[in-house]
């Protein structure tokens, strides 16, 4: 499949995010090389350097996670909380991961928690969503490693006959990434994890957290 560089709408530290040349409904992340990478002296930055596999181990965890999630709930009315994924392609600039796409009603992206947070703009309603989407990782277990504000999306998927209701989607960092499992060890290892990501989530984007209700606040 070939990809264009007109086609590119978002680049993080791993991945470079594509429109689906031919579904306008889905987008393609594709692993970055990493030569083009920006160096990282945390943690993470190291082992990408002396172990090369473990980009490619962080996509298999967010598969593997996917999947857990998708075969535990097999029923037709699941709604998942996370992005939708599809398999992956191999394209001009690497291999894709196909997943859906949430948009907004005039078919622009979906925008994040973190650009509404930056602009002062998440309504009352959207946090209602936000809040939604997290009641909803918690009660599926999801193991969600990185819950940053740029991968809470807001705004419509397609359900096959056009765009769906409004709605917070975790577009990425979801799986059990770290080195060691923790959060795949027992429920209440991951609800541990889960909570120290909300509260760092609240932290980046000026929410305010209640850890006993689970739900975010708009700063007062």
């Amino acid at each position: 499949m070939v990809l264009r560089s007109s086609d590119l709408v978002a680049k993080g530290v791993q991945r470079a995010v594509y429109l689906h040349p031919l579904d306008p409904t889905k987008l393609i992340k594709v692993l970055r090389p990493a030569t083009t990478m920006p160096r990282r002296n945390n943690f993470n930055g190291i082992m990408d350097r002396l172990l090369p596999s473990t980009r490619l181990r962080q996509i298999r965890k967010e598969y593997a996670e996917y999947l857990r999630v998708m075969l535990t709930h097999p029923e037709p009315d699941f709604h998942a909380p996370i992005a939708h994924m599809f398999g992956f392609t191999p394209t001009n600039e690497g291999l894709g991961c196909i997943t859906e796409r949430v948009m907004q009603p005039d078919g622009r992206l979906g925008e994040t928690l973190g650009a509404k947070a930056q602009a002062g703009s998440l309504t009352p309603a959207q946090l209602a969503l936000l809040n939604d989407t997290i009641a909803r990782i918690y009660a599926n277990d999801i193991r969600a490693s990185d819950m940053n504000p740029a991968n809470f999306v807001f705004g419509h998927r397609d359900n096959g006959t056009g765009p769906g209701p409004e709605e917070c989607v975790l577009v990425d960092g979801f799986g059990d990434i770290h080195a060691i499992p923790v959060r795949s060890m027992a429920r209440w290892s991951n609800r541990i994890g889960l909570d120290d990501s909300c509260k760092r989530l609240a932290r980046n984007t000026g929410l305010r957290w209640d850890p006993k209700a689970r739900q975010f606040a708009l700063p007062s």
